[in-house]
């Protein structure tokens, strides 16, 4: 077991070396003025070559603070380097080659960066680019180290220091490598060796200029003082590294000092300043959608809090923790895992398989020895009682694991049932705008042919009434995928509830005129909410568009809002409709739990409660209910209840 102090030893070497690992590039925060810029100039007509080089430089501004951004823009720029004429193919798609590299790398996807960098270092050879060269070989020695294959990684270091003393290579190319050589040695526990090479990489810093490369080597030489006990020393580095960073804003690289600051607080025995540390590294990296280092700051709090006792106060940090590491597992990961899993356990039980049949076979080859061996019966009657003993104990085992494996298997069903729930809803919601978008292409066909100008200014309105049903689909796919992360901010700020409901019907105006349907609203002047706009904005749509989704041609939609009298901070939102109205077991299962429901269909529409649910996880999160009332025939009516503003 890992004591205290071990633990958070064992956290800092990881952040040190992360750091090394990034380079000095990961200081550096892209200006949002500066990628609008390079957005607007995209949105111009240009030649390929320029294009190219745009979508590269805004690769590189994301590739480090948002890299699932940059990679739209980098794959853009590969795929656009290579239709470029031979003469002018190579310099671009080196540079983009490196550039999405670096993005799959900051994603933690090795296998999709090493491919990538081993097309780019042929390409570099071919162009004798000794600058390239060695920057290949670096990015692909901090994989394998980020992997622990520090064997391999050594190899490319290697590589890159035989060709990093040539004139060509930048001084950036240097000090990165000299960076992850320092870090290497600091993997394998040879700190004067580390040390010396993150000397000369700051020193290089320094006089080239560059204050983000200094304050990221400054952090790592703390790390390594402090991991030598030099705790004199580490202050002096780290305070150091935080004043760039601050003047520089690299909300992330001030989140990463905060986070070993915090660490040399608790080695001095310092826990009110390890506190405050932790809690602004929280805020800077929740600022900065920087999640490793918030589990980081989680941890430390977590672990801050078991020691004073106050272990209600650990939980709550820990519990945050294992949901937010939770939402950054991968999901193929898992599905791989998952059936390497089942084919484990399908060879073992083979295996198991076998094992009993040649027990049974040396069973069957003592019986017929005990019969034809009369003198040697009583042994060969002890040998079958032990033999039967092992049996029964291997069954018994066997039975029991059967018994795991089915519970396990039971789970497993529920989660692809759940899953393919959601496909469901996604293929059927998606399949009526594809379907007209899909009349509209023939229409217009038929429209042209027939000259017919009258049929030609009514495709517009199809258009965007299926363009809206679309948009309304993938936000309620996106918001029920990032409220079961746990991750989805409630801002609650006040609402004037009219302008919600008037918002709300003019979104569905056109939908409901194309059926023949009416949406009507009643609500108290002045009345307001003290809800999250968005939220309440999805609440307000599933609700409205599950009703006229459900109603036949001729209904009618109403909204109405009301103080709620049985709770004077609550206000009571009710959407009523005149449809086929739900059974009690629809509604049940729709008030039950957080999974999706079993489908329901109707004459007009088929859903499976998607946007019920979600109203539902929403209304839950202000703190409100959500109540149904319907019944066949009848029409339906939900109320929700949100706070009021004061």
């Amino acid at each position: 077991m890992i004591t205290r102090p071990g633990f958070l030893l064992m956290q800092l070497i990881t952040l040190g070396t992360w750091l090394m690992l990034a380079g000095p590039a990961a200081a550096r925060q892209p200006s949002a003025t500066s990628v609008e810029v390079l957005r607007q100039k995209l949105a111009t007509r240009l030649p390929d070559t320029t294009r190219l080089r745009l979508l590269t430089t805004l690769c590189y501004e994301l590739h480090n603070e948002q890299p699932a951004r940059a990679l739209r823009y980098g794959g853009v720029a590969v795929a656009l380097a290579r239709t470029l004429p031979a003469d002018e193919r190579a310099p671009g798609l080196l540079r983009s080659l490196l550039t999405l590299a670096s993005c799959y790398a900051n994603l933690s996807n090795g296998p999709e960066a090493l491919s990538l960098l081993s097309e780019a270092q042929q390409l570099a050879r071919a162009e004798n680019n000794s600058d390239a060269l060695a920057r290949t070989y670096t990015a692909q020695g901090s994989i394998y180290h980020e992997r622990g294959d520090s064997a391999t990684a050594w190899q490319h270091y290697r590589q890159a220091l035989r060709v990093v003393s040539q004139s060509a290579v930048t001084p950036r190319t240097r000090m990165k490598l000299l960076g992850n050589v320092g870090s290497l040695y600091y993997f394998r526990k040879q700190y004067p060796q580390a040390m010396h090479f993150d000397s000369l990489a700051l020193a290089l810093a320094r006089r080239s200029s560059d204050s983000t490369a200094e304050a990221t080597y400054l952090s790592s030489l703390a790390t390594y003082q402090l991991q030598t006990g030099q705790l004199s020393r580490v202050k002096r580095l780290l305070t150091q590294a935080l004043a760039i960073s601050r003047r520089q804003h690299a909300v992330r690289n001030q989140a990463d000092q905060l986070v070993m600051f915090a660490m040399y607080y608790i080695q001095n025995d310092d826990p009110a300043r390890a506190d405050v540390a932790a809690r602004e590294a929280l805020h800077l990296a929740r600022q900065s959608g920087y999640l490793e280092r918030v589990l980081d700051s989680y941890s430390i709090l977590a672990a801050e809090a078991a020691e004073r006792s106050d272990y209600r106060q650990a939980y709550e940090w820990n519990k945050h923790y294992v949901e937010l590491n939770d939402t950054l597992n991968n999901r193929e990961t898992f599905r791989t895992l998952a059936a390497s899993q089942v084919s484990y356990e399908t060879q073992e039980r083979a295996r198991r398989l076998r094992q009993l049949t040649a027990q049974n076979e040396e069973q069957v080859w003592h019986s017929q020895v005990l019969g034809g061996t009369v003198a040697v019966l009583a042994i060969c009657l002890l040998v079958a009682v032990y033999l039967h003993r092992n049996l029964r104990r291997s069954r018994t085992a066997l039975a029991a694991n059967n018994q795991a494996l089915e519970k396990a298997s039971v789970e497993l069903r529920g989660v692809a049932a759940s899953k393919d729930r959601l496909y469901a809803i996604v293929a059927h919601d998606l399949r009526g705008p594809v379907t007209a978008f899909a009349g509209v292409t023939s229409l217009i066909d038929s429209y042209i042919a027939q000259n017919d100008q009258v049929g030609l200014a009514r495709l517009p309105a199809l258009v965007r009434q299926a363009s809206e049903s679309l948009n309304h689909l993938l936000d309620n796919v996106l918001n029920w995928a990032v409220s079961q992360t746990g991750e989805l901010d409630c801002r609650p700020a006040p609402l004037l509830v009219s302008e919600l409901f008037a918002e709300c019907q003019a979104l569905y105006q056109t939908t409901a005129a194309a059926s023949w349907q009416h949406i009507t609203m009643a609500a108290p002047t002045g009345l307001r909410l003290m809800a999250d706009r968005n939220m309440a904005r999805t609440i307000l749509r599933n609700l409205v568009g599950n009703a006229l989704k459900f109603m036949p041609t001729g209904g009618h939609v109403h909204l109405e809002a009301a103080p709620d009298p049985a709770d004077p901070q609550m206000v009571l939102l009710s959407c009523t409709d005149t449809g086929p109205g739900m059974q009690p077991g629809t509604i049940a299962a729709l008030m039950s739990g957080p999974a999706l429901p079993e489908p329901e269909a109707t004459p007009r529409a088929k859903g499976l409660g998607l946007g019920l649910a979600l109203c539902r996880a929403f209304v839950h999160r202000h703190g409100g209910t959500l109540v149904i009332q319907s019944r066949p025939g009848a029409g339906t009516n939900v109320t929700v209840s949100l706070p009021a503003a004061k």
